[in-house]
C-alpha cells in the first residue's frame, strides 16, 4: 500500500510544516481524508436508499423462484434493468474506502519516511537498533523509534547515529494536548484514557450507523454482533500500540459519527426512497400510455407481450391452484376444459388489469382459441 501511501505522505506532510505538531497534523489529516471519502459516502448512501426500495420485490422474485435459480437470477436482473440499478453499486464506494484507509494508515504509522524524510539506509539503521533492544515492533517500528530516542533511559542505544538525525527526531514534536503519542498506555497512566476513548467511540460509531443507516434491519444481528466486537477489538489493539494509533481511531470514529448524521440530514433514506418510488410511478405510468398508444396502432388488439403474460399467468394459476375438496373436484369434473380455461384466464385478466390500472374486458370465445 505503499503506492497510495506516498500521495497521503505529502499530504500529512504539508499539514506539519504548518502546525509543527504531530497530534494536530493528524487530527486534521484525518479530517481531510474523511473529506475525500465524502463523494463516495454520499453514493452509498443513495445506493442503500434505493435498495429499501427494491428488497420487497426482490423478496418477491427470491420467493417466487425459489426453486429455479436461473429463472430467479434472470427475473432480478430484468428488475435492475427496468429501473438502473447496479446491485454492486453500493459495494465499490466501501471497497475504495477500504484500499485507501490502508494507504492512511500506512502514513501514521511511518512519521519518521513522511514527515521528516529520512532516507531509507537511515530508518533502516534506526529500526535494527529498536529491533536489538525491543525485538521487532512489525508495523510500528517508526513510532517505537520515535518512543526510543525521545526517552531518556533509551537515547544510548543510538550512539552510532548521527546527531543531526538524532536532534531531528527529538525536536519532533509527538504530542497532543500534553500525551506524548509514542507511548504505549497501561491501566495505571493516564494515557489510560485513550484506549477507552478508541472503545467508546467505536461502540457509538456502530450504534449511529445501525440506527441510521438504510437497509441495517436485514442485517440487524451481525450488526448488533459486530457492535460489541468491534469497540472490544479496538480496546485492546489500543493497549498495544503507541497513542497515535488509538487517536487516529478516536477521531475516525467521531468524524464517522458526524458523518452519518449529516448524511442521514442532508440524504434522508425516507425522503429519497419515496422521491424514488414517485420516479418509478412516472415510469410505470408512461409505460402505460406507451402500452395504449401501441394498442391503438394494433387495432385495438391486444399486444403480442400481453397475450404471453396472460399464458403465463395462466400456467402460473394452474399451478398454483391447490387441492379442491371432493366436492369441489366433482364440480369441476361437469365443466368443460373450455369453462376451466376460461375461468383461469378471467382471473389472470384481472391481475393484469389491477397490475396495469388497466380496464378488465371480459374473455371472450375468440380469447381461448
Amino acid at each position: 500500500m505503499s503506492i497510495i501511501g506516498y500521495p497521503f505522505g505529502w499530504i500529512m506532510w504539508a499539514i506539519y510544516q504548518l502546525v509543527n505538531n504531530y497530534g494536530v497534523a493528524l487530527v486534521l489529516f484525518t479530517i481531510f481524508f474523511r473529506l475525500i471519502l465524502f463523494p463516495l459516502s454520499i453514493k452509498q448512501q443513495k445506493s442503500s436508499a434505493k435498495m429499501q426500495v427494491f428488497q420487497p420485490k426482490i423478496q418477491e422474485i427470491q420467493k417466487k423462484y425459489a426453486n429455479n435459480k436461473e429463472k430467479q437470477q434472470e427475473e432480478l436482473m430484468k428488475l435492475y434493468e427496468a429501473h438502473g440499478y447496479n446491485p454492486m453499486g453500493g459495494c465499490l464506494p466501501s471497497i475504495i474506502q477500504i484500499v485507501l484507509l490502508f494507504g492512511v494508515i500506512y502514513v501514521v504509522y511511518e512519521p519518521l519516511t513522511h514527515i521528516l524524510r529520512l532516507d531509507n539506509e537511515t530508518i533502516t539503521a534506526l529500526t535494527d537498533i529498536v529491533t536489538a533492544n525491543l525485538g521487532s515492533q512489525g508495523v510500528y517500528n517508526q513510532l517505537a523509534v520515535i518512543s526510543a530516542i525521545q526517552n531518556p533511559e533509551q537515547i544510548g542505544w543510538f550512539s552510532s547515529i548521527s546527531q543531526d538525525v538524532i536532534s531531528q527526531i527529538q525536536n519532533f514534536d509527538y504530542t497532543l494536548f500534553g500525551f506524548y503519542l509514542g507511548s504505549v498506555p497501561t491501566w495505571n497512566s493516564i494515557l489510560v484514557l485513550i484506549p477507552i476513548l478508541s472503545g467508546v467511540t467505536s461502540f457509538a460509531t456502530s450504534l449511529v450507523s445501525m440506527k441510521l443507516t438504510p437497509g441495517m434491519d436485514q442485517q440487524k444481528g451481525m450488526m448488533k454482533g459486530m457492535m460489541y466486537v468491534m469497540p472490544l477489538f479496538s480496546l485492546w489493539i489500543a493497549f498495544s500500540v503507541p497513542c497515535g494509533v488509538a487517536v487516529y481511531w478516536i477521531v475516525g470514529n467521531l468524524l464517522a459519527i458526524v458523518q452519518t448524521i449529516v448524511l442521514n440530514k442532508c440524504y434522508s433514506p425516507a425522503k429519497y426512497k419515496a422521491e424514488y418510488e414517485e420516479q418509478m410511478k412516472r415510469i410505470e405510468e408512461q409505460k402505460k400510455t406507451e402500452r395504449e398508444e401501441r394498442r391503438k396502432r394494433n387495432g385495438g388488439k391486444k399486444l403480442p407481450e400481453e397475450i404471453e403474460e396472460e399464458k403465463a399467468a395462466l400456467a402460473e394459476a394452474k399451478r398454483k391452484e391447490p387441492a379442491t375438496p371432493d366436492a369441489d373436484k366433482a364440480a369441476e369434473a361437469y365443466m368443460t376444459s373450455k369453462e376451466l380455461n376460461r375461468k383461469r384466464l378471467a382471473e389472470a385478466r384481472k391481475r393484469d388489469a389491477e397490475k396495469y390500472g388497466d380496464e378488465y374486458v371480459e374473455v371472450t370465445d375468440q380469447d381461448l382459441m
